[in-house]
């Protein structure tokens, strides 16, 4: 796994410069971002770039929303500008031109036909992904896996019109029985149609994923038992469960899993993050019950 931290600042933009950005912008309901000169970029380089944006979003409110538009999920010009169009005061959308001296020599002789990414042959087969997590109180650690997920599920060239698919695990009250603030954590429906129409806003109406929700339970999940799953996307925490549902799938006989990792999001102080300093829902829950003891205490 690469170090997060390099990927903005190699394309001109440093992180104190996003931050800035999001402070100005924190008030709004949802921050889109337009990230454009990443149309060459493979999977590697994307998620570099999305861990860089969401330790930002983190470092200024962990629970803010911030959408992603990346030209490899159909966010050209013209999409963006619709989308712009039809914001209401609530949201906002600011463009980031993070191209390169280097992807602009290499635009200038490129095949124009590979303008979804730098490995088309590999990115192009991915059109079912696997996801998984609690996404109670979404934050920053949320959308980034989330984002990525939407990222590497792209329609198969050479196809018929249906839509890629991204299949959403939530965790179901089963798992949820040793969570810390257990009572505290949203209902199944919340948690996964706010994990859902994050994920719908991270594609325009002409190029769509198709998002499909379910439970999470004792159960082998949708990863180890759908034999023409493509990828799964974990966080660095829990890449040993990825490989873990490799080995279930080769013993089924099926192909394995593109597996995609993306690393944890730090927080600051005060903002949903734990001990060891990543922004997580226990610890967001966490503060939210110690909110509510003072209230108690206060007799409110």
């Amino acid at each position: 796994m690469h170090p997060m931290g390099g990927a903005l600042k190699r394309r001109g933009v440093s992180k104190d410069d996003l931050v800035a950005i999001l402070e100005m912008s924190k008030l709004c309901q949802t921050l889109y971002l337009h990230l454009t000169g990443l149309a060459s970029e493979d999977d590697a380089g994307i998620v570099a770039v999305l861990e860089d944006v969401y330790e930002c979003v983190a470092r200024v409110d962990p629970g803010m929303e911030v959408v992603p538009l990346l030209e490899r999920c159909g966010w050209d010009t013209t999409a963006a500008m619709t989308l712009e169009d039809s914001l209401g005061e609530e949201d906002h959308l600011i463009t980031l031109d993070l191209r390169s001296d280097e992807d602009a020599e290499i635009e200038e002789g490129a095949d124009p036909g590979a303008e979804w990414g730098g490995d088309t042959s590999s990115s192009s087969s991915i059109d079912k992904t696997s996801v998984g997590g609690t996404f109670d109180r979404m934050h920053a650690g949320h959308r980034l896996l989330l984002a990525t997920a939407s990222a590497v599920t792209l329609a198969r060239t050479g196809t018929d019109d249906s839509s890629p698919v991204l299949y959403i695990g939530v965790t179901g009250d089963v798992l949820l029985t040793n969570k810390r603030h257990r009572d505290l954590i949203e209902p199944y429906d919340t948690r996964a149609n706010a994990a859902k129409l994050f994920v719908e806003k991270t594609r325009p109406r002409s190029s769509p994923v198709e998002v499909r929700c379910g439970p999470l339970d004792d159960g082998p999940p949708l990863a180890a038992t759908v034999e023409d799953m493509k990828a799964l996307v974990v966080s660095a925490e829990t890449l040993c469960g990825g490989e873990t549902l490799q080995a279930m799938r080769k013993e089924r006989g099926f192909e394995p899993l593109k597996l995609v990792s993306v690393g944890l999001v730090k927080g600051r102080v005060g903002k949903g993050r734990g001990d060891d300093g990543k922004v997580s829902s226990t610890s967001l829950r966490a503060d939210d019950a110690d909110e509510r003891e003072r209230r108690r205490m206060r007799g409110g």
